[in-house]
Parts: structure tokens; sequence; C-alpha cells
């Protein structure tokens, strides 16, 4: 992004550019979850930087209250949800950015949960990355044999011992 120092010039365009990059990062194919970690949060603190509040709702807020059984909330528990629904959106969008070669099956496990009504999602980037962590893939009796460890490349070696038995 450009800094013109005091200008504000180009703040409608550096803050399209924080909010489209946070938005789509993704976890490259063999990048480490660490690094996908790092990643992440440097582009949401960008976002912070130049005053963007990605995630932030009042219905987030009402929702977190609402799960968490309060009628009449003081000003510091409407902060708290406030807090908490907006660390649960960023969560949600790290685990979605996860590498779907290596996540799919927990992120179509999760998608699915939604669409019964079941809240599968980290609350927290910390929880979310411990879940990822730890996911081993299952493969059920219909796969299609790949383990982890094949990413469905395969090589051969030729050589001229092949020419010389002809």
């Amino acid at each position: 992004m450009y800094s013109n120092g005091d200008d504000d010039a180009l703040m409608g365009y550096n803050h399209v550019i924080a909010v489209s990059n946070y938005y789509r990062v993704q976890q490259e194919r063999f990048q480490s979850l660490q690094d996908y970690q790092d990643q992440f949060v440097v582009y949401r603190k960008v976002c912070e930087q130049v005053g963007i509040k990605v995630g932030e709702s009042e219905d987030g807020a009402t929702n977190v209250l609402k799960k968490e059984n309060i009628v009449n909330p003081t000003q510091q528990q409407k902060d708290d949800a406030a807090k908490k629904a907006i660390e649960e959106h960023h969560a949600i969008l790290f685990v979605l950015g996860a590498d779907k070669y290596k996540y799919g099956k927990l992120l179509e496990d999760m998608k699915n949960d939604v669409i019964l009504k079941k809240d599968p999602f980290p609350k927290t980037v910390a929880k979310a990355c411990h879940v990822l962590s730890k996911w081993r893939n299952s493969y059920g009796k219909y796969s299609s044999g790949k383990a982890d460890s094949n990413d469905g490349i395969a090589f051969t070696t030729v050589t001229e011992e092949k020419n010389q038995q002809e």
C-alpha cells in the first residue's frame, strides 16, 4: 500500500486493498500453518492500522449475548460480547482460508454442521490453529486412496537400459 504521510488522498484505495487482501488470504498448498497464521495476522493488523474494523457488527455482539443467556447486559458485557464476535469472525475466516487439499474434509464437515444448525467453528484464531494442527484426514472406504503423503504426483525414471534391451 502507498503511504503519503498526512495526505489522505489515497485513504480509500488503501482501505480497499487492506480489506481485499485480508478477505482473500488463503493458505498456499505447501505453506506451513504457522506461516499462514503469521500472514493472516499481518493482514488483520494492516486493516486495524488503517482504521477498518473488520468483523464488527451489532448483530454479532447481540448473538454472543443471546448464546450466553444475558438479557440485560451491562456496558462491559456488551463490549466483551463485541470483542468475542469480532474474534469469532476472524477465526471463521482463518479456518475457511486454510489449505483446501489438506483440510478439505474438515471444512466440508464444518459447513455441513452449519446447515444442521450446529456451531462447529472455533471461537478464536488460536483455537482454530489448534484444531487445524491436530486435524488428520480420515478417508472412508470410498476414498480415492490418496493419503496425506500422496499429493497425486508420480515420477518415472527413464534410462537408456530399455533401449539397449531392444
